[in-house]
């Protein structure tokens, strides 16, 4: 039973519950002014009574007719009084028809009363009837006083059961009411408090974080509902938590991938693609970059200009395969036998340029340039093949022959020209020529 119906529920409990109280109140009411009106009836009756036995103490006392008149017109009075119909109980009626019956009497004593009056007897008899009507007379009323004490003690005893019966049917109404409508309303607010602490229990859970968990609620109201919802709620926030989490896993992941790639690609910005060492732009870059730092440290250096000889003929017969496996190798030797202050690089073809860096002097040089000739020159097996590659070095310095990139490059390029076409050495240095 859904709480909206246990409301209206409660709310027609109440309304009966206060019906009863209002009926019973109506009935109280009610049997209240029935009781005042028979009292009061009942005072009215008795003073028609005293009303007729006052006219009979005058009627025994001055005996004549005016008097016997005003009496016989007191008794009508009083049969009036009980013929009136005021809802009597039963025991109340056969009070009042035996006073009805006392009154019929001396009614008939009136009447008796009156033919004495009119009859010419004696005036001893006469006053003997007379008397002894007036003892009758005295004794009807005697009689119909007693009557009415039993009247009234009768009205008192009825008024007090039916009060009390009146009184016991609605506190007993009204009392099964009180309980059923306490039971119904705790009934109800148990399981709304049961509902409302499924509910923040579920809410608490769901600020902490947790979308696991779901609210348990077993009755079937408008809280089962709202549970339903709240779970599907909930289930809606793990979906999309997941896919928040996956989403920023897969932004994680291109992310890394695009870190790695641009790495990738800046790598092979300044790398030979074939070597792997610095390609032109990128040496040049690093030329400057030392340059700058020798010229706040004031040191001294040395740029290699380095072409292969014999490379053509290797690259012309064997394949350009095998003329590539040669520059790697010839690659991997050079940097072999660099410091860690010295790079290489290639600037195309067959052309390596050496940058060493903190040299002190000439001789320095030229041991660094006998090392890297000895270098290249050493035997490279290549499938089955013993090749034998030769070079030759054109070296200038800073910042002695230039103090920029392009000025020393084109310096250590002349000096290699030099070299190259001379039989007679394998290196020049370019203030050798100047």
């Amino acid at each position: 039973m859904t709480l909206a119906t246990r409301l209206k529920l409660t709310a027609i409990l109440c309304a009966l519950l206060t019906i009863a109280v209002c009926q019973a109140l109506y009935q109280a009411h009610s049997y209240q002014q029935k009781i005042y009106k028979q009292l009061n009836h009942s005072m009215q009756i008795q003073l028609s009574i005293d009303s007729l036995r006052s006219q009979l103490w005058l009627y025994e006392e001055y005996s004549d007719q005016l008097s016997l008149s005003e009496l016989n017109n007191r008794q009508a009075n009083l049969a009036i009084q009980l013929s009136k119909d005021i809802q009597w109980h039963p025991k109340q009626n056969q009070v009042l028809d035996n006073l009805n019956r006392l009154n019929a009497n001396i009614r008939a004593l009136f009447n008796t009363q009156m033919y004495s009056n009119s009859n010419h007897s004696l005036s001893e008899d006469r006053l003997t009837s007379s008397r002894l009507l007036k003892a009758k007379y005295s004794m009807n009323i005697e009689k119909m006083t007693e009557d009415m004490y039993r009247l009234h003690k009768v009205t008192i005893a009825q008024a007090k059961q039916t009060q009390q019966s009146l009184l016991l049917s609605a506190s007993l109404v009204v009392l099964l009411l009180s309980i059923l409508v306490t039971m119904w309303s705790s009934m109800t607010l148990i399981r709304f408090k049961r509902g409302m602490k499924s509910l923040n229990d579920g809410m608490r859970t769901l600020a902490n974080g947790d979308l696991e968990s779901r609210v348990k609620y077993d009755m079937n109201d408008e809280f089962a509902e709202m549970s339903d919802n709240f779970n599907d709620m909930k289930a809606s926030l793990q979906k999309i938590t997941i896919k928040k989490e996956e989403l920023k896993l897969e932004v994680a992941r291109q992310t890394q991938k695009l870190q790695e790639q641009q790495v990738k690609l800046t790598y092979l910005a300044e790398h030979d693609e074939l070597t792997s060492i610095y390609n032109r732009r990128a040496f040049i870059k690093q030329i400057d970059s030392a340059i700058d730092r020798d010229s706040r440290r004031n040191e001294q250096a040395a740029l290699l200009f380095i072409d292969l000889d014999k490379f053509k003929i290797i690259n012309d017969t064997l394949g350009h395969q095998t003329g590539d496996e040669v520059l790697k190798q010839i690659a991997l030797r050079l940097k072999a036998h660099l410091r860690s202050t010295d790079f290489v690089g290639r600037f195309g073809g067959d052309e390596f340029v050496i940058w060493l860096d903190n040299i002190n002097n000439e001789q320095d040089i030229i041991t660094k340039v006998k090392l890297i000739l000895s270098v290249i020159n050493q035997t490279i097996e290549l499938n089955g093949n013993t090749l034998t590659v030769g070079a030759s070095i054109g070296v200038s310095q800073y910042p002695l022959n230039g103090k920029n990139s392009n000025c020393l490059v084109t310096a250590a390029d002349a000096a290699m020209y030099i070299a190259k076409h001379d039989s007679t050495q394998d290196y020049c240095l370019f203030q050798e020529i100047s």
